[in-house]
């Protein structure tokens, strides 16, 4: 299966979480875990900001290492702005970098978009069920 991480996957791994720490490891053994280039601009903005952010962005770069990054281009920017023009129309917009995370997703047609933000991607019918928190995933796998 193809199982795209949120940026706040990243971060409860970040803060040590273990359950998410296990479940993404157990998930790297035998599926491809993907993450948009946009979640490294989020955990980078965060690296950043930190006094120690040498430290932490080579963290980052280590953690990141693990998965497929997937670039934003021209075919996931149109998804974008299809998803953008949908939410806006149905008068439920949610952030863009959310919705640039939900377009890599489909683009990429992965199984399942892990997050602990779940109320912000279940406005996306593109992704109704395939959108799990930690507490669900741990159910399935």
């Amino acid at each position: 299966m193809r199982i795209s991480l949120d940026t706040s996957i990243i971060v409860e791994i970040e803060r040590r979480k273990k359950r998410t720490i296990g479940l993404v490891e157990n998930l790297l053994e035998t599926h491809e875990i993907f993450i948009s280039a946009v979640v490294l601009s989020e955990i980078f903005t965060g690296t950043y900001l930190r006094k120690d952010y040498e430290k932490a962005t080579q963290k980052a770069k280590g953690l990141f290492s693990k998965f497929e990054i997937v670039p934003l281009n021209t075919e996931i920017a149109e998804i974008i702005g299809r998803i953008n023009a949908f939410l806006i129309a149905d008068g439920s917009v949610i952030e863009y970098q959310d919705v640039a995370i939900a377009a890599t997703f489909l683009y990429k047609n992965g199984d399942y978009l892990l997050t602990e933000n779940k109320k912000h991607f279940i406005r996306i019918p593109s992704l109704s069920g395939k959108v799990l928190t930690t507490g669900a995933a741990d159910k399935i796998f």
